[in-house]
């Protein structure tokens, strides 16, 4: 990926966000804080008029390969419709799994090391900065999961309630600001498109099944009806009559996080897969 510097550092991540900001080729949306203070952006290309598309990334730590994909989908985006763009979803996360416990408030190091087992090796955190798992805090049949968990941990905690976590919340009152088409997330790893959540409506299980199929035969992916998700960001639009998908990036032989040097071969298609369904659904 050109103009980035794939560094095992969030210092780095960080960096590439904050070039996209100053770069003046998109408008920026400041949405919120997170936990521990950091910026929430989302980024515009296209136009605002009509309805809008959704391309989301970095909710989960260790899987920030997403940010850089979503990142360089918005360099690659050349088509007129209005599209949001946002890379990290989760930067407390994110720099804890790069950095550890560097930069991080003495007033929380305790609880996460506690957290981690006693480990300095965040690597695998999946978590925000609080413990509580992102992709499980929105209110779409939220604690109802079989891998959830009721008490902070570096994964699968679904916080003391549905939107107890400023990140999601932000999230949510940003985007309720627009009229949505549809929504991607962008996760890691096993190279399939899920879709289909429980709770949706018959017509939206419909169309989000088409759009993951779509996408899936462009990438080369498998397409999977998720029976088992509750509580995610996909979850929740699909409830709000929003068609969604989640595309998990990477083959799962792929070790979390995943290298840097896996990026192009990750990349490849993604552009002409979104670009397709979503001349597709303006009929163009």
């Amino acid at each position: 990926m050109s103009n980035v510097d794939f560094s095992n550092d969030y210092r780095i991540l960080h960096k590439n966000l904050q070039n996209l900001i100053k770069s003046g080729d998109f408008d920026v949306h400041f949405y919120g804080k997170s936990f521990y203070g950091d910026d929430l952006v989302a980024f515009h290309k296209g136009k605002y008029t009509g309805k809008q598309f959704l391309i989301t990334g970095g909710i989960h730590a260790r899987e920030y390969i997403s940010s850089f994909v979503v990142m360089k989908l918005l360099k690659d985006y050349d088509l007129p419709y209005g599209c949001f763009f946002v890379p990290l979803l989760n930067p407390d996360g994110a720099n804890i799994c790069l950095n550890g416990l560097k930069g991080v408030s003495e007033e929380y190091k305790p609880l996460l090391t506690r957290l981690n087992n006693y480990s300095t090796d965040f690597s695998l955190w999946k978590a925000n900065g609080r413990g509580v798992d992102l992709n499980v805090n929105f209110p779409a049949l939220w604690g109802k999961g079989k891998m959830n968990v009721s008490l902070p941990a570096s994964e699968n905690y679904i916080g003391e309630s549905a939107l107890s976590e400023i990140e999601n919340s932000s999230l949510l009152k940003f985007i309720k600001r627009f009229d949505f088409e549809m929504s991607v997330a962008y996760h890691s790893k096993g190279e399939v498109v899920y879709y289909g959540f429980c709770g949706a409506s018959k017509e939206i299980k419909s169309k989000s099944k088409q759009l993951a199929n779509k996408i899936a035969k462009i990438l080369k992916y498998k397409p999977i009806i998720s029976k088992n998700s509750v509580g995610g960001l996909s979850d929740y639009l699909c409830l709000q009559n929003i068609p969604s998908v989640t595309i998990e990036l990477g083959s799962d032989l792929l070790k979390h996080p995943i290298r840097y040097d896996n990026f192009d071969i990750i990349y490849k298609n993604q552009y002409i897969a979104l670009k397709k369904v979503f001349k597709e659904i303006r009929n163009d």
